[in-house]
């Protein structure tokens, strides 16, 4: 997912027109609107992520990379990247090691009901975590694994939902840039 906000000249020339005797100041307005349009899409990202699945923030943040926006560059984007997360991230029952359990193992990756995973087990090999029977031998054994952070907030509905937070944000603080600069010029 890569989310963008790029800054045309017509919008340059605009906040220019708003910026009476402080129009040079126009580009350092924008980016730092900019970058904290990001921050807020960073936020959104992690809030849409944890309510659609079983995630903790701490999986979600170092996935997401944010390149800033400074006077020379007025486009700033936020790149999620990331491996699958194993499965004993998410929920998981039984948590413990128990073998002879005769049912299956319940796991909820999305938000809901957990689901019976048929064939897998928990396993105490360096820390707990889910695995599976590659044949019907006792070995070899693989771990399992969920999505990527990418793949959950790759949806549509994800994208817009964050953009829009973006968008919003990028106004909102373009203003108060504005404002904060011609109320410092007053002053001076």
């Amino acid at each position: 997912m890569k989310p963008e906000i790029t800054v045309n000249d017509r919008m340059i020339k605009d906040v220019q027109s708003k910026l009476v005797g402080f129009e040079k100041r126009a580009p350092t307005v924008v980016s730092a609107a900019l970058n904290r349009a990001m921050t807020t899409m960073t936020k959104q990202i992690t809030v849409e992520a944890r309510s659609r699945y079983h995630i903790k923030v701490k999986d979600v943040r170092p996935t997401l990379k944010k390149s800033k926006a400074n006077r020379s560059n007025l486009s700033a984007t936020v790149l999620s990247t990331g491996r699958t997360i194993p499965l004993d991230r998410f929920v998981v029952t039984p948590r413990t090691v128990q073998p002879k359990r005769k049912k299956p193992i319940l796991v909820a990756v999305k938000k809901g009901p957990k689901k019976p995973l048929p064939g897998a087990f928990v396993g105490d090999i360096q820390g707990v975590k889910v695995f599976k029977r590659k044949t019907k031998k006792r070995l070899p054994i693989g771990r399992l694994f969920g999505p990527s952070v990418p793949q959950m907030i790759s949806g549509r509905q994800v994208q817009e939902e964050v953009y829009e937070a973006g968008r919003i944000m990028f106004y909102k603080r373009l203003d108060h840039e504005i404002k904060r600069i011609l109320s410092k010029g007053a002053s001076v």
